[in-house]
């Protein structure tokens, strides 16, 4: 018996090993295998069991270990999985590593120890390794703490003196959370054996009355007790066991109702998905609903009507800090039967959740892009919500798109997919009325309330004017009425850089081709790339001149100016640098929804999705800032960020309105912003990638060319057009080359990059060309260079 192995390796190779005979009623497809993988082990993924060994292989390894009790994905699973690695040029065992946690699978590590006498002669590296490696250390921890350093030759040559040895230790796998419990024995007269322990007697009086408690139960009713639980142990009064506890993600999430009955149009939608799931066929739709239109409740009558068909189901939120809010209404409908999956978790909550789903005890998993392919049984609906926003494209390592993925598994497995938005991509809204997609509308809010109001204001001329007077005002006035407002800039930090008014200078990263961005309160300079930061200067290192001026405005220099302009009023920020810690997003909204905050200033974290019936006024503090990027899709990321931000406001009983700073009112996605008018937006935004080429008309791939020498980089990016152009010169394909040129971040973490975007009409036609292209490329095994492939990327920046 031989089984087949995709190992979680940047290799395309599929490995064939030999299943040990007390291994073979275990081994199957789908499950995960230990295997020996050169002098290391590794985890690997078993994709098929055969009986013959391939006429090429002399001889196989053999399989050490399975670990897996069930598969963690099945064949028609496998078919996709297949597909996504294919489609987005990723090796099968790196896609296959998206179905777990990344601490589930395990694998060896070379560890090294010194020896306890140090040689005197020893100095420098030599001897700081060996004093660091006294007690122990992993070659990676050594790397780290040695960075720069030979690390591995200086290690080779004092294993060749006997100073250091080396083993292998297997390291991973997850780790299990255990707890104590203290049960009770019943004795007739315990008066003498606690006659003079007041706290043994409380201890077991409670016992008796509520039988077995975790440990952490009986400290929170009577302090530390461990010792008293000991005695009692000791006077065969109680037993104490040991066992695995699973670790609770929902302990911040407070389960919450939803108080209103479905409308006209949201029975609709119902109606028709309830009916899609029923039919056990691939059913995908796009539920297009203003901001406010109630699309929440849509999914969570959906959600049930699964459910009570027996189904399972998975939703999937764009951030991280958007899963707790679907969470704590389904927490409500269905307790016990949800699961998180998102890496904001920790390792423990994720592996533990990830055995709850592959259990079968979770129904609906709520969580962010990588949900997709947690190991769910008897899946039947796949929810994308705000299915337009850009961070459901994974933009390293598999680079695949968590929306497109979701119909495709959909169409894998003959389910329904539901993609929500009230401002749908304009691929999206394309596949909808080619019929790709089942349309369902809703035009209207939930509840009666109604869509804001919205004033352009031109800022024109306004130099240093970053809140317009009539801004201002309007803030002033929902302060006095105890309403709550909303500033959206898509900008964190102070201010874009520092700049030196005299001669001129600027902060620019070391490594990458930006400058540094101004963080005032953390007194700091730091690129938002590398995560490289200086302290803040005093002075230009150049002409030493004090007059360093800071151009630009960033989220905490608008925090600044409003507790200028309204002293006592509370602010909150909601930016990366203010939600980095786990839950501190959820503190903010709570913040907002319980009226403990004025005005909630953010970048885009707080323009998705989120509920607040307080806010009144939403102020657009810049909306040029996405429109000014180079990019083809800039006017709809404009349009969709303005639009969500404005529909934060108005969503209670008090009216909504909108004031969007631009300079450039006359711009399209302004006017239709204006008007709520997302389908006048598609159709002048539709003839220009018409007429430009763009998707959905094209399909685009990018190959990004990246190393440490730029000469380097120029050299390869200039073969792989001439290798390019040979391939389109034999036949007419239908595809148009753009570049080699500069990425527009022409370095990022000192390594230069150049790309060539292909654009071709027809996907069968233009996805073997890249990879024969990819071919020619590692053919020519060009060192130092790197090469990244992007299919349908949302950036080419």
């Amino acid at each position: 018996m031989f089984a087949e192995i995709a190992v979680e390796l940047p290799l395309e190779i599929i490995f064939t090993y030999s299943v040990p005979s007390e291994l073979e009623n275990e081994a199957s497809v789908g499950k995960r295998a230990l295997i020996p993988f050169g002098k290391r082990t590794v985890t690997g993924y078993i994709i098929s069991i055969t009986s013959q060994l391939p006429a090429e292989i002399k001889e196989a390894k053999p399989i050490l270990d399975i670990l897996d009790p069930e598969p963690i994905f099945d064949e028609k699973r496998l078919k996709f999985y297949k597909w996504l690695s294919s489609y987005y040029f990723s090796p099968l065992g790196e896609v296959l590593s998206l179905t777990h946690p990344g601490s589930a699978n395990i694998k060896s590590q070379r560890y090294f120890k010194s020896a306890s006498d140090i040689p005197s002669g020893k100095q420098g590296t030599e001897r700081e390794i060996l004093e660091t490696a006294k007690d122990g250390i992993a070659l990676t921890a050594l790397l780290k703490r040695f960075k720069g350093k030979p690390v591995h030759s200086i290690v080779e040559r004092l294993k060749k003196e006997g100073l250091i040895s080396e083993e292998m230790r297997l390291t991973g796998g997850g780790t299990q959370r255990t707890e104590q419990f203290a049960s009770p024995v019943k004795s007739e007269d315990t008066s003498e054996l606690l006659k003079k322990s007041p706290i043994q007697a409380k201890v077991y009086k409670f016992l008796l009355e509520n039988g077995e408690k975790s440990f952490t139960d009986l400290r929170k009713e009577f302090g530390e007790v461990t010792q008293a639980i000991k005695k009692l142990c000791e006077k065969g009064l109680a037993n104490i066991t040991e066992r695995q506890v699973l670790r609770n993600p929902f302990s911040d999430i407070v389960p919450k109702a939803v108080p209103f009955e479905p409308n006209e149009e949201q029975a609709k939608a119902i109606d028709a998905i309830t009916k899609a799931i029923k039919k056990n066929a691939y059913s995908p739709f796009l539920l297009y609903g203003v901001t406010g239109s109630g699309k929440t409740l849509v999914y969570l009558k959906i959600l049930e009507e699964a459910l009570k068909a027996g189904k399972k189901a998975v939703i999937l939120a764009p951030e991280i800090a958007l899963t707790p809010w679907p969470a704590a209404y389904l927490a409500e409908r269905f307790p016990g039967r949800i699961a998180l999956a998102h890496s904001g978790l920790s390792e423990g909550e994720r592996i533990d959740e990830w055995g709850r789903i592959l259990r079968g005890e979770a129904d609906i998993i709520v969580g962010a892009r990588s949900a997709l392919f947690s190991p769910i049984k008897d899946l039947g609906l796949i929810i994308v919500d705000e299915e337009h926003e850009t961070s459901y494209k994974q933009e390293d390592g598999v680079r695949y798109n968590a929306r497109d993925a979701a119909l495709m598994l959909g169409k894998h497995l003959g389910i329904t997919v539901v993609l929500g938005s009230a401002t749908p991509s304009v691929e999206t809204f394309y596949n909808a009325g080619t019929e790709k997609l089942t349309p369902l509308y809703m035009r209207k809010r939930a509840g009666g309330a109604k869509l804001p109001s919205i004033d352009i204001l031109n800022m024109k001329g306004k130099k240093g004017l970053v809140i317009s007077e009539s801004l201002q005002g309007l803030m002033g006035e929902a302060f006095k009425g105890g309403q709550q407002a909303l500033l959206f800039l898509n900008r964190r930090g102070f201010s874009n850089t520092i700049i030196c008014r005299d001669c001129g200078h600027n902060f620019s990263c070391l490594n990458c081709s930006v400058t540094l961005t101004m963080h005032k309160g953390a007194k700091t300079l730091k690129c938002h790339y590398c995560d490289l930061s200086i302290p803040l200067p005093d002075n230009c290192p150049d002409c030493s001149s004090l007059n360093l001026i800071t151009p630009g405005v960033g989220t905490e220099k608008i925090e600044e100016e409003i507790r200028t302009l309204f002293p006592g009023v509370r602010v909150g920020r909601m930016d990366r640098d203010t939600t980095s810690r786990k839950g501190s997003a959820k503190k903010i909204i709570d913040a907002v929804e319980e009226r403990k905050i004025d005005v909630l200033i953010g970048t885009q974290m707080v323009s998705k999705g989120h509920h607040f019936p307080g806010i009144t006024l939403v102020g657009v503090i810049s909306g040029d800032t996405s429109l000014n990027i180079p990019d083809f899709r800039s006017s709809e990321r404009t349009f969709q960020l303005i639009t969500q931000a404005a529909g934060r406001a108005g969503r209670g009983a008090e009216a909504g309105h909108v004031v969007i700073q631009t300079l450039n009112p006359e711009h399209y996605c302004f006017r239709c912003a204006l008007e709520h008018d997302y389908e006048s937006f598609y159709k002048e935004e539709i003839e220009h990638r018409r007429e430009l080429d763009y998707p959905p008309f094209t399909r685009l791939c990018n190959l990004r060319l990246d190393g440490i020498k730029e000469s380097s980089v120029i050299k390869a990016a200039s073969e792989l057009k001439i290798s390019a152009d040979k391939l389109l010169g034999r036949k007419d394909l239908g595809i148009t080359i753009l570049g080699p040129a500069p990425a527009l971040l022409a370095k990022i973490k000192n390594r230069y990059r150049w790309q060539m975007l292909f654009k071709g009409k027809d996907i069968s036609k233009l996805h073997p060309f890249i990879k024969g292209l990819k071919n020619s490329f590692e053919a020519k095994k060009i060192s130092g260079v790197n090469l990244t492939i992007d299919m349908d990327p949302l950036t080419i920046v």
